[in-house]
Formats: structure tokens, sequence, C-alpha cells
């Protein structure tokens, strides 16, 4: 059986807001392929949360975190989810942002997940410090 109607969706991210252009224009460009004589495919692309694009002023901020991280001696290490956060917001005004100042843990966002309780102590001196360090 074939149905008369389907709808798909999917979770498109992007490191820098120009991609989602680039994004727009192969969707527009690939639905005008049709595999199936007498169908009809429309694309759309609902752009939610902004990227989170890694910039100098970023960088700089990270290297802070990391300094003051090891002077409790900790590694703090830098990784991207690619994925949309709060912190989005500001870095899409252009304010040099960091996220994933919480507590350590893994599985976010499934049933799985967890927190690293000893993780607590260390992330709150990261987050005290860092806004000491720039209330100067």
């Amino acid at each position: 059986m074939i149905p008369d109607h389907a709808t798909a969706k999917a979770d498109v991210r992007a490191a820098v807001p120009e991609e989602f252009d680039r994004i727009e224009k192969d969707l527009a460009r690939v639905s005008q392929d049709k595999l199936i004589a007498e169908t009809e495919v429309t694309t759309s692309l609902k752009r939610g949360l902004p990227p989170m694009p890694q910039t100098a002023e970023s960088d700089r901020l990270m290297a802070m975190a990391q300094g003051i991280y090891g002077e409790i001696g900790r590694k703090l290490t830098e990784e991207g989810s690619g994925g949309a956060a709060d912190a989005s917001l500001s870095a899409g005004v252009g304010t040099p942002t960091l996220d994933g100042f919480g507590i350590v843990g893994g599985n976010i966002h499934t049933p799985e997940e967890y927190a690293e309780v000893a993780s607590v102590t260390p992330r709150i001196y990261l987050l005290s410090r860092m806004i000491m360090e720039l209330a100067k």
C-alpha cells in the first residue's frame, strides 16, 4: 500500500549560521528530483537556536577556564556536541560564550542519564572563579 501523504522531520545543526542557507538551498534542489512520477515533495527549514561558532574570544574564555580548572589539578577538555543550548542565544548575538559548566555526567537526555556527584564542587569552583576573573 502506498500512502497518499507522508511527512519526515530531521534535526539539522550547523557550526556557523551561513551553513543553514546552504542546507536550505540543498533541500530545495534535492526535492526537485522526483523519483516517482505524479508525486510532490516540499521542504522547509525551521531555524531554531542559532549555532555557537568557535571564535577568538571564546577561545580566550576557554583558555581562562582551563587555567582556572588546572589550579585545582583538573583538566578541562573542549568538546562540541553539535547541539543547541540556551548559551547559543548569547553566542548568536556575538557575546563570547562557553557552555557546559554543569555537573559532569553522561547519557544526557536519556533514561540512563547520570551525574558524577564528585564533579559538583570543582565545577562550582570553576564557575565562581570565572565570574570573579571576568568581573575584574
